[in-house]
């Protein structure tokens, strides 16, 4: 009896054990090619269709959700075929869920997908989700996901293609919806690509009527129509790092907000063609109220704007003009940077110094190739770039007996990328290093030469092209002097000023650049440790901490479209450490090979990497 009651208990466990757990984990599975149904497929389960998998219906509501709470996983493809028959994926159950990871098509009429009146039951926060990394498409149908009625919030994840190729073409459509989000990632594609020009057809829309509210829409990727691509109701939100278009952006917008108290924010990796709308010529009624456009860009920008909108710069990169229909600002990224590009210039001209004390000693002359990659990738916009510098420093004994040192020359060719701009610095430098006097003295002329692409959303590709070339003068005035500790170690003091005059430059018509001169003061101090000079191989490491700031010249005065402005942006001061070894290698007693390489890093996370050989053989 004993043991009989045991088992019997254990039959009753793993009987509760699965009720409890596994009562919902019954699902369909397809992994074959089920044929073509000609009556819907009721899912009472969830639905699992692998890669291999094939739903092919020629029937309204292929698969039609029959319960709340319930999820299709689709690798493979779910697709609808024939003549008037609608939605491929139907629900009116709540807390439905799509996970497309293959292909869901209806190539006969109505939607891919079609939602209707569904709540949150769960408690989630949503009525209905849809992810897709795959294809969901309708090719004669008017809409691709419908989304009706719903009762809180829905989200769309996509990081695949959703498309619509049909005149009639809604790819994304909301009727009286409140809290939608479209999250549309890199990569993402959101099309209607044969759309007519209508305000009810694009690539994501609202009912013209029962329009929805509380959208909100992330775009990393594009969104594209062939008219009128994204328009939303009241109280919605289009938050873009990435491709908006109308393919016809001469007489199309891209972006319509018919409702009241919407936003537009633009941020960095924005590329519009189309313009921005209120809406009041599609709905033909009052003007609407409330619609702020937010521009967060760092490029310089030419866009079109229609109807009532209060427009606003976020960027601290430079100075919008809203006047005329057009907001406009030109990008003051270089000036930005400028500052930082003279110190680069002046740590390769010590480089060069400190290479050259040795061939000072012994009268001798010499030659250095030089190499610096600097870039900042973080931070704010306006302080990201990335410098990328080659060049060749050679100098010859003076022959004054009067002052002991080098006349020394230096060419460096600099490639400066910034989020817009793309600049060519051509450097020639001449000027004399003073043993006696521990100091040094350089004269630089620079020749710039580059482009500044601005975003323009009223031609085509939605960005010009604008030719940069202009020119200044430098000097760079120093002295070090060091001190030794012991036989090995020693410390180094440095103090420079590098002193840099722009000149009064135009770009296009549009924007004139007034004379700047640009000072600063840099110094550091330097522990270094060497081996013993009688060793075939010195090695010699340093630890640099040092300071820069500017005195003069901290803001770019400058006229754009006839308005004064004037920037004060980018890094004015930094701290900065180094690492830096130097090795010399003696392969006999006339013949040396030098290798020089250094890593700095300052406070601002500019980081800069420099590499500079030489080589020495007396016969």
């Amino acid at each position: 009896m004993f043991r009989f009651s045991i088992h019997k208990k254990i039959k009753i466990l793993i009987i509760f054990f699965f009720l409890t757990f596994f009562n919902n984990s019954y699902a369909e599975t397809v992994s074959t090619d089920v044929g073509t149904l000609t009556t819907k497929k009721t899912m009472n389960e969830d639905l699992t269709v692998t890669s291999s998998g094939y739903i092919t219906c020629d029937t309204d509501g292929c698969v039609t959700l029959n319960q709340a709470g319930l999820t299709v996983h689709n690798s493979g493809t779910i697709k609808t075929i024939g003549t008037n028959q609608n939605n491929t994926i139907v629900s009116s159950k709540d807390d439905s869920n799509v996970f497309n990871y293959g292909t869901i098509s209806n190539t006969s009429s109505n939607t891919a997908i079609r939602w209707q009146g569904l709540s949150d039951s769960d408690g989630d926060g949503l009525s209905g989700y849809i992810y897709n990394s795959g294809t969901i498409e309708t090719t004669n149908a008017a809409y691709t996901i419908r989304i009706l009625t719903s009762g809180s919030a829905y989200k769309i994840d996509n990081y695949g293609l959703i498309t619509n190729t049909h005149s009639n073409g809604q790819t994304i459509y909301l009727t009286d919806t409140t809290g939608v989000t479209i999250n549309n990632y890199s990569g993402g594609i959101i099309s209607a690509t044969a759309n007519t020009d209508s305000g009810e057809k694009g690539a994501i829309t609202a009912h013209l009527t029962n329009t929805s509210s509380n959208t909100t829409i992330n775009n990393w990727g594009t969104v594209t129509a062939a008219h009128d691509t994204i328009v939303l109701g009241d109280t919605s939100t289009i938050n873009n790092y990435g491709k908006i278009e109308s393919v016809n952006f001469s007489d199309s917008p891209a972006i319509i907000m018919k409702g009241d108290n919407s936003t537009v924010n633009l941020y960095d990796g924005t590329l519009l063609l189309g313009w921005i709308d209120d809406g009041t010529d599609v709905s033909a009624s009052d003007a609407k109220s409330g619609s702020t456009l937010n521009i967060d860009l760092c490029s310089s920008y030419y866009f079109k704007v229609v109807g009532t909108w209060t427009v606003n710069d976020n960027s601290e990169c430079g100075n919008l003009v809203y006047s005329g229909g057009f907001a406009q600002s030109v990008s003051p990224l270089f000036q930005s940077v400028a500052d930082e590009i003279g110190v680069l210039r002046t740590d390769l001209i010590n480089d060069v110094y400190d290479f050259a004390k040795d061939k000072m000693e012994n009268d001798e002359s010499f030659g250095l190739p030089l190499k610096s990659y600097t870039k900042r990738e973080r931070g704010k916009s306006i302080n990201k770039f990335a410098s990328n510098a080659n060049g060749f420093a050679f100098g010859f004994p003076s022959e004054n007996d009067k002052i002991k040192g080098h006349l020394v020359f230096n060419f460096l060719k600099n490639n400066i990328d910034l989020l817009n701009q793309n600049i060519k610095d051509e450097t020639y430098q001449v000027g004399f290093f003073l043993e006696n006097l521990n100091a040094k003295v350089v004269f630089g002329y620079h020749d710039y030469n580059g482009d500044r692409t601005r975003l323009n959303n009223t031609v085509s590709g939605g960005k010009e092209t604008i030719k940069q070339d202009h020119k200044s003068f430098s000097s760079i005035i120093g002295t070090q002097f060091s001190k030794k500790l012991n036989n090995n170690s020693y410390i180094k003091y440095k103090l420079d000023s590098n002193i840099e005059g722009f000149f009064n430059h135009e770009e296009s018509d549009h924007v004139k650049w007034q004379s700047r001169i640009l000072g600063q003061v840099m110094g550091d101090v330097t522990y270094g440790w060497s081996t013993l000079p009688k060793n075939k191989f010195k090695f010699n490491p340093e630890l640099t901490l040092g300071y820069r700031t500017i005195i003069d010249g901290k803001n770019q005065k400058y006229t754009f479209n006839g308005n004064k402005k004037n920037f004060d942006g980018g890094v004015k001061e930094d701290f900065n450490a180094k690492l830096a070894l130097q090795t010399n290698y003696s392969f006999n007693e006339n013949t040396n090979l030098f290798f020089n390489t250094s890593a700095k890093k300052t406070n601002s996370k500019q980081e800069t990497y420099s590499l500079n050989i030489g080589f020495k053989s007396i016969f």
